[in-house]
């Protein structure tokens, strides 16, 4: 085989790896959170990780930092005191070396009491992810977009940093 075409290979093979471990990550924040699992959750993003949760009515609620990722992580409602999944779906990946933009879906299942199962939120997730010198791949910047609004919703606790009218979507 020509070194050309070799060194191809290797390129669109370790981009396939790459798309494969991003989405690992995404998959092992939703179990983490799903069930309380703090340590792993925290694993999921670098040490210097900016997360935000904005929401329609203009709510954001902002996490910055290992401390930050652990407050969010422990402050969860987990298993087995409430179940719920978080899902990621249709995610975008754009890869420049080794960082990454990621653009996905995410719903929110929860499970009723007495009722039946019910979509507690959907929206959007905005990351920017590196890997890591461990070559692990983590989330560096997450903004979450809640594009749904009902009465009664729980919000996070901790991370409340603004309220105002209309959370805007800004592509990173």
């Amino acid at each position: 085989m020509p070194q050309d075409d070799l060194a191809a290979l290797k390129a669109r093979l370790q981009a396939l790896e790459d798309r494969n471990a991003i989405l690992d990550t995404l998959k092992r924040y939703g179990n983490s959170v799903d069930y309380g699992e703090v340590d792993r959750l925290v694993d999921c993003f670098t040490d210097d990780a900016v997360r935000e949760i904005r929401r329609l009515d203009g709510t954001v609620n902002k996490w910055e930092g290992v401390a930050g990722t652990r407050d969010f992580a422990t402050n969860h409602s987990h298993a087995p005191d409430k179940y719920h999944k978080h899902l990621v779906l249709n995610s975008l990946i754009e890869l420049h070396g080794d960082t990454a933009d990621v653009d996905s879906y995410m719903f929110r299942f929860d499970a009723g009491d007495d009722e039946k199962s019910f979509v507690w939120g959907m929206g959007r997730n905005l990351d920017k992810m590196r890997r890591d010198p461990d070559g692990r791949w983590r989330i560096m910047r997450r903004v979450t977009y809640i594009e749904d609004q009902w009465p009664g919703r729980s919000k996070p606790r901790t991370g409340h940093v603004a309220e105002g009218s209309s959370a805007s979507q800004v592509k990173k």
